[in-house]
């Protein structure tokens, strides 16, 4: 969600405010531009293995594009901050996790997070299941 609010200057302020602007004029528009949306998250790792990549794309893509985990290796315990563009709207999007020294047939995905209500993700292993399970809020 874009959002732009504008404000008319009628009165001058002096002395200190919560922002400033440059040599503002009585009667003049003043508009600034809010990005509302945030889809940034942690990403914490506790499912006792250790994760060798991460990839997230909108819900509506077909390929998971590059690994975004910033790092060589998330190990079981670590947390990585998963940062978006500040321009981006898409709000749905799927997460793809593969694992140090396993085979792509035990790698994980989830779909349909709504990363614009949450701001963790906590990845899950019961071994004696063989479930792997996300959590989010």
């Amino acid at each position: 969600m874009r959002v732009v609010v504008c404000i008319l200057l009628l009165v001058m302020f002096f002395g200190s405010t919560a922002f400033i602007i440059e040599k503002p004029i009585v009667g003049e528009k003043v508009c600034i531009e809010i990005n509302g949306i945030n889809l940034d998250f942690v990403l914490l790792n506790k499912t006792g293995y250790d994760i060798s990549s991460i990839y997230v794309a909108p819900t509506t893509e077909k390929s998971w594009g590059e690994d975004i985990m910033g790092k060589e290796l998330l190990e079981n315990g670590e947390s990585v901050e998963i940062v978006f563009d500040a321009n981006e709207t898409v709000k749905k999007w799927d997460m793809y996790v593969t694992w140090v020294g396993y085979e792509a047939d035990e790698d994980v995905h989830w779909i349909g997070f709504d990363l614009s209500v949450i701001n963790e993700i906590t990845l899950f292993y019961d071994a004696s299941t063989g479930k792997t399970w996300a959590e989010s809020k």
